[in-house]
């Protein structure tokens, strides 16, 4: 099925438009050791971005398809076409997508199932100051619509929802230095949006799951957006220093608070070392004017999307190359003159409708040629000749829908045997007379609906 192949084509396209960007802003990072983290964090959004815009595929459709007197007309074989074993190679596939995209899916959904049930345990803050510092905070911040909890099954500071958004803390003793540290790390998530952004690129890992780039494009994104949140608040703070900030990093670590419906405060121990490097060499953090970000974005977006377009046509010609080789091949296989094994024996059986067609050709002519549509359950005869034996007919038929099985063979009109051979798209064979007698070329529609053809019979 055509759409089959179309679908999983686009997302292939999609994988790599992907998969170049986010390779392409690694290397920056590298280049550029000390780049800025607002900029990187654009370039994981646009990467992610990029993982759903089906921008090669539209470049590698549109020009395949054209207007023809205000008809929309698809005039190459990558949008309209397939063959039978392109067919099967495709089902194939995407049933193995569908495979594992259910498979991740299910693999996220127990995950988030374990989020909600924890969640239920939550209790508001009875603790006057805890209240307090959050109101204070949240102010400073500018997060409206949140609320304070705490929950015994956890062991680091979280925020979770969307709509309702909250912030979740462990039952513990925490001092005023490290309720800041807590509140402005999570009150900055939420001003930043930082959370729908996970969401989307978990969502993005469900469709792309074959794609091992999109998980490094995950962590990196998650470690970004931390970083982020770290140097907003840990430089220049009045109420900790960086030092303080990174030993109560260290202290909260919890690798069972990764969720990406969730922004904790520390997840594991790998991100939270890179979160202390980067701020141990970062001394001022200002970021960059909207307009530079955008304008790096775009460079970036030109940049992954001429390659990922290229690659994206090549797979259409190659695809289109494997359809013209099959036709090719299905074309040419039945034009073997001397094979007789495939031809079948046999009698009128009434099961279709015969018409005498030798009106509507030359009675002395030795060829028949004629373009003609066919009514369902129909044979039609040619035209009656006497033949001698040795002598051959030669019956070529031509059917442009390559789905379609029809009958081509010759009659006995004294004993009405029937030789034939059965096919598709076109056939052409040469019947030989085994006996003297009367006999006449046909064409048999053994379908419910009615076939155009080309054909030419040769006495």
């Amino acid at each position: 099925m055509v759409w089959i192949r179309l679908c999983i084509s686009c997302i292939a396209f999609l994988s790599a438009a992907g998969s170049i960007s986010y390779g392409l802003t690694r290397l920056a990072g590298r280049i550029r050791r000390a780049g800025d983290p607002v900029l990187f964090l654009a370039g994981q959004k646009l990467t992610l971005i990029l993982y759903w815009l089906p921008v090669s595929f539209v470049c590698v459709c549109i020009p395949r398809i054209s207007l023809e007197n205000g008809v929309r007309a698809y005039t190459g074989e990558f949008v309209c076409s397939s063959v039978t074993s392109m067919t099967v190679v495709f089902n194939i596939l995407g049933t193995a997508w569908l495979a594992g995209f259910c498979l991740s899916v299910a693999r996220d959904g127990i995950k988030i199932c374990r989020l909600a049930k924890l969640l239920r345990g939550n209790v508001p803050v009875q603790d006057a100051r805890y209240l307090e510092l959050f109101e204070a905070c949240r102010r400073r911040a500018g997060a409206g619509g949140v609320t304070l909890s705490q929950n015994d099954l956890l062991c680091s500071p979280i925020t979770a929802g969307l709509v309702r958004k909250q912030v979740v803390l462990p039952f513990a003793d925490y001092t005023d230095t490290e309720l800041h540290m807590i509140y402005e790390h999570e009150l900055m998530h939420i001003r930043n949006g930082d959370l729908p952004w996970r969401i989307l690129a978990l969502v993005t890992s469900w469709i792309h799951w074959f794609n091992p780039v999109v998980n490094l494009l995950m962590r990196d994104l998650d470690c970004a957006q931390e970083v982020i949140c770290d140097l907003s608040i840990a430089l220049d703070n009045a109420h900790y220093t960086k030092k303080e900030y990174a030993a109560f990093l260290v202290r909260l670590t919890d690798k069972e608070a990764a969720n990406a419906y969730t922004t904790a405060l520390a997840e594991n121990k790998y991100q939270t070392i890179r979160r202390i490097e980067k701020m141990a060499a970062t001394k001022s953090f200002v970021k960059p004017k909207r307009w530079m970000t955008g304008i790096s974005c775009v460079g970036l977006a030109v940049m992954s999307m001429i390659p990922a377009t290229a690659v994206s046509a090549e797979a259409a010609r190659l695809q289109e190359g494997w359809m013209r080789a099959e036709e090719v091949e299905t074309i040419a296989e039945p034009q073997d003159f001397s094979d007789t094994s495939i031809e079948e024996h046999g009698y009128d059986d009434g099961s279709v409708t015969e018409i005498d067609g030798s009106q509507e050709t030359e009675s002395h002519s030795s060829v028949v040629d004629w373009e003609k549509t066919i009514s369902a359950n129909t044979r039609y005869l040619y035209q009656y000749r006497n033949m001698s034996a040795g002598e051959t007919i030669d019956i070529t038929v031509k059917c442009d829908d390559r789905a379609i099985t029809y009958k081509i063979g010759i009659k006995n009109q004294k004993t009405g045997e029937m030789v034939s051979v059965s096919g598709s798209g076109t056939l052409i064979h040469a019947f030989k007379i085994s006996e003297s007698g009367t006999y006449t070329a046909f064409f048999e529609n053994n379908n419910n609906f009615p076939i155009n053809i080309l054909s030419a019979a040769v006495y």
